[in-house]
C-alpha cells in the first residue's frame, strides 16, 4: 500500500467583520482598509452523485475552486451543515429526508459578501437510474470476468484519490461518481458491466485494513453486491489479495475462511466445474506466512472442507504470482507454476504484468503491454501442469499515483478502445487454441479475465468515465457480439 499523503489545508481569508465606525475619504484609510472581496465559488463535481430513495444519512463531498471557510453548501437552495476542508473541497451532511423523494436535486455553493455569490449547480439524482439491458449482456463468446478494486469508499482526502478528483486526472472520474460506497453506485456498475459483455466481477478482498484510518472499507462493494436484490445478471467471486499488511496468518485463517464461504453460498457466486471460484493473488506469499508447502496445502484444504460442510462441492482455488520487471523474453516463469502445483491449487492466473517489458521513463505503445500478455500466456503453455486462465490488462497508466518500477521508472502505455477490445479477443482466441489448459471442457465458453474494471489510479479501467464515456465498454461489447 502506498503511504497516506497528508493534505495541507489552506485558508483563504481575512476577517469579514472589520469593525470601527470611522468614515473613509475618497482615497481610503490605510490604517483600516476595506475587507477583501470574496471570489465566486465553482463546482467541478460532487460525490456521490445519486442515490436510491429512502437511503441513510450520508456525507456529500463537493470539489471545486474558490471555497472559503464561510462557504456553505446549498441543497435545492437550502443550507446544509458544511465543513471546509480546503479551498478545493467542502463536505456537507445530507439527511435521509433529503433523499426520501424522487428529484433532480440541485447542489450549489454560496460564498458570502463582500463579493462572493452562488456557484454553478450540479445534480444529485434520486432515484438511481439503472441502464436497461443491452445486446452485450447476452454474449456467449467467453465467460468474461473483470477484477474490481474497492479503494473508493473513503473521503476524497484518502490517499487512493491522490491525483484524481483534485489533481490533474479529474477526467478519470467514473460517471457513477468517485465514491462507490452506496447501493446505487455499485448497482449501476453491475448493470453497465453486464451490458458490455462482462459476466462477473472478481472483488479484491483485503484483510487487516486498520491502516486505512480515514473511514475506508476495502471490501465495501463486495458487501453491497452480496445484499443487493438485483445484480442485473452479474455474478461475482473473491480474490484474496495477500501481502503485507494484508496477510491472513494461521491464527486468523479459519475466520477468513468462514467469511469467504459465507459469500460462496450466494446463488450469484461464480462456480467453475460446480465449485465456487476463489483466487489467491500471490502463491509466493503463502508459504512464508504458513511455514511450508504442506501447511499451505492444509490451509487450502480447510477452505474446501468448510465449503463442503455448507453443502457446496468444494472450492476451485486459483493461484497467481507476479512477473518481475524486465522478465519478458528473458526469463522463465516456471517457478511460479511449480509452486502453484506443489501447494495444491486447482489452476493458475496472473493478475497483471505492468512492468514486464523493460520499463522506461515515459510512454510505451499498447502493443508492448499486449505482447507481454501473449508471452505470459505462452509461459503457461510451456510450464503449467495446471489449467490456466488468461488475463488481459486493459491498460497501465499510474501517473496519478506516481507508481514506479523497481528501477524508479514511471512507465505508462498508450491505449484506445479498439486496442483493449482486440487484446481481450486475443485472450479468448488463445484459450480456444489451448484446450488442454482450460478449466472447463472446450464445449463451454472459455474463462477469461480482465485487469481491471475500475483501477483509475493505475490507469487500467473499463468503467465509463468523464474522459472516455462508454467507449471502452462499447468496443468490448461490439467485439463480443460481432462475427
Amino acid at each position: 500500500m502506498r503511504l497516506f499523503c497528508t493534505l495541507v489545508c489552506g485558508l483563504l481569508g481575512t476577517s469579514l467583520g472589520c469593525g470601527g465606525g470611522a468614515g473613509s475619504t475618497s482615497g481610503g484609510d490605510s490604517s483600516n482598509p476595506p475587507p477583501a472581496s470574496n471570489a465566486v465559488p465553482s463546482i467541478v463535481t460532487v460525490s456521490p452523485n445519486s442515490s436510491k430513495p429512502g437511503g441513510d444519512d450520508f456525507v456529500l463531498s463537493v470539489v471545486g475552486t474558490n471555497f472559503i471557510s464561510s462557504s456553505t453548501l446549498q441543497w435545492n437552495g437550502s443550507t446544509r451543515p458544511t465543513t471546509f476542508v480546503d479551498n478545493t473541497l467542502l463536505t456537507a451532511q445530507i439527511s435521509a429526508a433529503d433523499i426520501s423523494t424522487l428529484a433532480a436535486n440541485s447542489i450549489t455553493v454560496s460564498n458570502p459578501s463582500p463579493g462572493g455569490g452562488i456557484s454553478n449547480s450540479k445534480t444529485f439524482a434520486v432515484p438511481c437510474e439503472i441502464p436497461p439491458p443491452a445486446p452485450g449482456a447476452a454474449q456467449t463468446r467467453a465467460r468474461l470476468g473483470a477484477f474490481y478494486f474497492d479503494g473508493w469508499t473513503g473521503p476524497l482526502t484518502n490517499f487512493h484519490f491522490d491525483g484524481l478528483p483534485r489533481g490533474p486526472y479529474q477526467q478519470r472520474e467514473p460517471l457513477t461518481g468517485w465514491q462507490d460506497n452506496n447501493d446505487c453506485a455499485v448497482e449501476k456498475q453491475l448493470a453497465l458491466a453486464h451490458n458490455f459483455g462482462i459476466d462477473f466481477f472478481v472483488y479484491e478482498w483485503y484483510f487487516n485494513t486498520t491502516d486505512n484510518a480515514a473511514g475506508e472499507n476495502l471490501n465495501s462493494a463486495l458487501q453491497i453486491t452480496s445484499r443487493l436484490a438485483d445484480r442485473h445478471g452479474m455474478q461475482f467471486a473473491v480474490m484474496y489479495v495477500n501481502g503485507a499488511p494484508f496477510n491472513v496468518g494461521p491464527a486468523d485463517w479459519t475466520s477468513a475462511v468462514n467469511e469467504w464461504v459465507g459469500y460462496m453460498n450466494d446463488s450469484a457466486y461464480l462456480r467453475v466445474n460446480g465449485s465456487p471460484l476463489f483466487i489467491v493473488i500471490n502463491v509466493g506469499e503463502m508459504e512464508p506466512v504458513f511455514g511450508s508447502s504442506a501447511a499451505v496445502t492444509n490451509a487450502l484444504n480447510e477452505l474446501r472442507t468448510a465449503a463442503q460442510t455448507q453443502g457446496l462441492p468444494g472450492v476451485y482455488i486459483v493461484g497467481g504470482f507476479g512477473v518481475p520487471d524486465g522478465t519478458i523474453g528473458t526469463n522463465s516463469l516456471s517457478d511460479g507454476f511449480t509452486i502453484a502445483q506443489n501447494d495444491g491449487y486447482d489452476a493458475v492466473q496472473l493478475f497483471g504484468y505492468p512492468f514486464a517489458p523493460p520499463p522506461i521513463n515515459g510512454m510505451l505503445p499498447f502493443s508492448a503491454l499486449s505482447d507481454a500478455g501473449l508471452w505470459v500466456w505462452d509461459q503457461a503453455r510451456l510450464h503449467s501442469a495446471l489449467p490456466f486462465i488468461p488475463t488481459a490488462m486493459d491498460g497501465w497508466d499510474p501517473r496519478p499515483w506516481d507508481e514506479r518500477s523497481s528501477t524508479g521508472q514511471l512507465t505508462w502505455y498508450s491505449r484506445t478502445p479498439q486496442d483493449v477490445a482486440n487484446f481481450v479477443s486475443d485472450a479468448i482466441d488463445w484459450a480456444n487454441s489451448n484446450p488442454q489448459l482450460r478449466p472447463k471442457p472446450s464445449t463451454a465458453p472459455p474463462l477469461v479475465l480482465i485487469t481491471s474494471w475500475n483501477e483509475m489510479g493505475e490507469g487500467n479501467h473499463l468503467l465509463p468515465t468523464v474522459e472516455d464515456g462508454t467507449s471502452y465498454g462499447d468496443a468490448l461489447a461490439t467485439m463480443l457480439t460481432g462475427p
